[in-house]
């Protein structure tokens, strides 16, 4: 499918992304870029367990029902089930790559991020057709997922997650920063606990998140 590119300050340039000190100086996007509905980043672990890929599915799929949009960054575990979540529900979503435009991955979500695009949603990057994939491109482009959303939750993430800095990035950037717990003791959880203790808001069910975000 075609791209096209967004120039910093140019027209369609997303106005969340622009007020962060680090924006790129051009995004390219496949799809359809709607920013007319918030959106929530849906983020953890690319190791996740069957429950937390169950969570972040259920999850998104009803802050989607809420009125609201999904934003990952399509990596294996929680990323992708929070995009097929909002996918089942008929919501939208979009993936944001940490590698050029013109490539998918991990190969594993390549017929997930068609999905996205055919249901009317977008795959987004700041890297061209033909860059180079570089290690920390995947956690430069946490800042994005964060920007573009207003407010992060993180689902089953380690101590050594890049969901962690999602998160500390997020809140960095004035947005709430939410954490489903998981069992005590679990190391699955370990980071999760920890944001918690660093205070992040607790929360249980989309309820406990619309009542922060004051929408109730």
């Amino acid at each position: 499918m075609p791209y096209r590119t967004l120039d910093f300050r140019g027209p369609g340039y997303p106005k969340l992304l622009s007020e962060i000190t680090d924006a790129p100086p051009r995004i390219y996007v496949k799809g359809e870029l709607k920013l007319d509905q918030p959106l929530i980043a849906v983020v953890g672990t690319r190791k996740a367990t069957p429950t937390g890929m169950k969570m972040a599915e259920e999850f998104a799929w009803a802050l989607c029902e809420k009125g609201f949009g999904i934003i990952s960054g399509l990596a294996l575990g929680i990323d992708a089930s929070a995009h097929r979540g909002a996918l089942a529900s008929g919501g939208y979503t979009i993936a944001v790559l940490g590698n050029a435009i013109d490539d998918v991955y991990p190969v594993e979500n390549k017929g997930l991020a068609e999905s996205i695009i055919k249901s009317g949603g977008a795959i987004i990057s700041e890297y061209g057709p033909g860059e180079a994939t570089e290690k920390n491109n995947f956690l430069q482009r946490n800042r994005i997922v964060s920007a573009l959303s207003i407010a992060v939750l993180v689902i089953e993430a380690p101590v050594h997650s890049g969901a962690l800095v999602t998160a500390r990035i997020g809140g960095e950037q004035g947005k709430d920063v939410f954490v489903v717990p998981g069992p005590a003791g679990d190391p699955h959880f370990e980071g999760s606990h920890k944001l918690i203790r660093d205070g992040a808001i607790l929360v249980d069910s989309v309820e406990d998140i619309l009542e922060d975000l004051n929408l109730t």
